[in-house]
């Protein structure tokens, strides 16, 4: 029973990383048939709704993805510390498919909930901040309540600023998108010159 999880877990994952996420869907539905033998205190069982919840949000299935979304962030409440890394993730997984379904005070609350979590465990100049910083100015960006997502997206790229330097990969889609709020917001030139230093950077990707 083991082998046959880890089998379907294994080939699930290829099958993602392959982007042939129609036959991850199939095979991390596999998986799920042997985690259920496990029971849902076992951690293979979350592990699995994960994977396969991932997967549908790949697929646009959002539906299927928020009900295990939410399936695995009530596991990890029952099993784990309020402020436990995992039901941090599960909450900002969550909030991804609320964003893309456009429920954006849900959204909201899902990524402060997150963020308080990171905060406290990783401090605040750590990678994981800075990226719910910045999904939290798009949720505002959204719904064209500039202010409030510019001052987010300041933050976010301050501390990507500091952690990966100025010129860094990291730095290009919150830039762009930066730029797309100047320009909302009647700055066309500096949204210009940021636009081009985000694509300066990834010139030199290339």
């Amino acid at each position: 029973m083991s082998a046959n999880w880890t089998h379907f877990k294994m080939q699930a994952v290829k099958a993602n990383q392959m982007s042939d996420h129609d036959e991850a869907e199939r095979l991390w539905r596999e998986a799920l048939k042997e985690a259920e033998k496990f029971g849902e205190d076992d951690g293979r069982f979350a592990m699995t709704i994960d994977g396969l919840a991932r997967t549908y949000f790949t697929l646009d299935k959002l539906d299927q993805a928020e009900k295990l979304f939410k399936k695995s962030l009530s596991i990890r409440e029952v099993q784990l510390s309020d402020d436990h890394e995992d039901v941090a993730t599960c909450a900002n997984n969550l909030a991804c498919v609320m964003f893309k379904r456009e429920r954006y005070k849900e959204a909201e609350e899902l990524y402060n909930r997150a963020l308080k979590i990171r905060e406290k465990n990783n401090g605040k100049m750590s990678e994981g901040v800075a990226n719910l910083l910045y999904q939290l100015g798009m949720v505002f960006h959204a719904q064209d309540r500039f202010e409030r997502a510019e001052d987010y997206y300041k933050q976010a790229l301050e501390i990507r600023n500091k952690l990966f330097g100025p010129d860094h990969i990291e730095l290009v889609h919150l830039l762009k998108n930066y730029a797309h709020l100047l320009r909302k917001t009647n700055r066309e030139p500096t949204a210009v010159q940021m636009e081009q230093f985000a694509l300066s950077i990834e010139a030199k990707q290339k």
